[in-house]
């Protein structure tokens, strides 16, 4: 409180000066306690990063040429790679005059019928791997071509 210099100044009016300013120091103590500055500051914080990632899968082998003969032909490694979370499927797209062989990845025989694709491989989530590829011929070992596609799920 500011003490007021009241010399000189007629008593009536000196009483209504200070009951004045003593309402108005109680009219402001009051309001202070409630006024939003009196809140304490926040000590933490949420910050929300959002990303998109693009689906990616891609396959491929490491023999571009083989040399077919009667029976089994190594085609070298098929690498796989697909990000695709609920998984993806590896098809082999063939010439007709590789039907009635068959693809073995990994131990696995998957006979190549007349439709001219074939599911060789397939995984539930993402994944990255690489597997042993062979052809086998049990016919004349005929030529034709192989190709790899993968589909993401």
């Amino acid at each position: 409180m500011i003490p007021l210099d009241t010399e000189g100044i007629n008593p009536m009016v000196n009483k209504k000066f200070i009951a004045l300013a003593a309402l108005t120091t109680l009219v402001a103590t009051g309001a202070s306690a409630t006024a939003p500055s009196a809140m304490p500051e926040q000590s933490s914080y949420t910050i929300e990063l959002r990303g998109y990632v693009p689906v990616i899968c891609r396959a491929s082998v490491n023999a571009t040429q083989v040399a077919t003969q009667p029976g089994q032909t190594s085609l070298g490694q098929l690498s796989e790679f697909c990000n695709s979370p609920t998984g993806y499927q590896v098809w082999v797209d063939y010439s007709p005059s590789l039907a009635n062989s068959s693809i073995i990845i990994d131990g696995r025989t998957v006979q190549l019928g007349e439709s001219g694709s074939a599911l060789i491989d397939s995984s539930t989530t993402a994944a990255i791997a690489t597997k042993d590829l062979a052809l086998d011929q049990s016919g004349d070992g005929a030529q034709g071509n192989l190709s790899i596609r993968v589909v993401a799920l």
